[in-house]
């Protein structure tokens, strides 16, 4: 018998899909209200995985029948991974590249051809910036623009497979700095900001650590050239929040596309803004809730590896996305 407990809406809401497909005798137990968990402590002290966020230590020392801790989507920066007792497997799920990189592509286009301004303007009846009257063509295309993507792992892959496409040039940005065929050219990490000036498309793909945080700040706007545009989809707090609205506020970048955050609402009832600035008043930031890989076939697929990793625990064979 293997003893699961979901945490949180997003793993919580998966229990039926994965109860189908976990063939060994189990047990699941939902908890959506995380702050309500002491009311499950008889599940948690049984319980041999967790599955889902927000994980603490104290959490995890209620649970000493514990063997893995999976992760329901890609990230794992809320887990102290070093605070994992011996013995605790921990694993991820991915399957939000091809969603994430359509996001991508979809916020290229939309920031260089600014579908929205146009729309809104011919349902009032204008027609500036158009052919019909011979006014000079001021919007651009993606081929011949040079995007930068920091970090090379899947959802980097994704993107540069879709934008070289469009005739996009790839810079790649990883510490080992080896040629890659998805890439235009592999730069290291060590020296990045100095191509800076040639780039177009900054969209990092590296996950939150330490060093990452606040890696898009005040200097790397600088650097940019004023046409450039920042495509965020990875951690909100990649971007430095004051410089980030400061950049895009004063026009040193033309604009970005937004869809993870500084603040989230604690309740799904709940009116919150992303951010205690107001990028909502931006007219060159294209936000996002936070959904760029939130589609069916994401969810599908990580329902599919979590239950694979249920099966695999109960035969004793390697997990899939071990990290630990």
């Amino acid at each position: 018998m293997i003893n699961i407990v979901l945490l949180g809406r997003m793993a919580s809401r998966i229990a039926p899909d994965l109860a189908r497909r976990i063939r060994h005798p189990h047990t699941l137990t939902a908890v959506p209200d995380v702050a309500r968990i002491s009311e499950f402590s008889l599940q948690v002290s049984k319980a041999h995985v967790l599955v889902g966020w927000p994980l603490t230590d104290t959490l995890i020392a209620q649970a000493p029948n514990l063997k893995l801790v999976q992760a329901a989507g890609a990230g794992v920066d809320g887990i102290d991974i070093d605070s994992l007792p011996p013995g605790v497997a921990l694993a991820n799920t991915f399957h939000h590249e091809t969603a994430i990189a359509e996001y991508v592509l979809m916020a290229m286009l939309y920031l260089t051809r600014r579908p929205h301004e146009y729309d809104a303007r011919l349902r009032a009846g204008h027609w500036q910036d158009s052919c019909v009257w011979g006014d000079a063509p001021i919007l651009q295309e993606l081929r011949g623009q040079t995007a930068m993507i920091l970090g090379l792992g899947h959802i980097a892959r994704e993107v540069a497979l879709r934008a070289r496409a469009f005739g996009v040039r790839i810079l790649g940005v990883s510490r080992r700095a080896e040629p890659d065929a998805h890439y235009d050219e592999v730069i290291p990490w060590s020296n990045w900001r100095d191509r800076l000036p040639e780039t177009g498309f900054l969209i990092p793909c590296c996950p939150l650590t330490p060093e990452t945080h606040g890696l898009i700040n005040t200097e790397i706007y600088e650097r940019l050239p004023r046409t450039a545009y920042v495509i965020n989809m990875t951690r909100g707090r990649v971007l430095d929040e004051q410089s980030t609205y400061d950049a895009l506020r004063s026009g040193r970048i033309a604009g970005a596309a937004l869809d993870v955050w500084y603040q989230y609402p604690s309740d799904p009832t709940e009116t919150r803004f992303p951010s205690r600035l107001p990028f909502h008043e931006l007219p060159n930031a294209l936000l996002s809730p936070h959904n760029s890989a939130w589609t069916e076939p994401t969810i599908t697929g990580r329902v599919e590896d979590i239950a694979e990793n249920m099966n695999r625990l109960a035969e004793g064979r390697e997990l899939l996305h071990r990290l630990r």
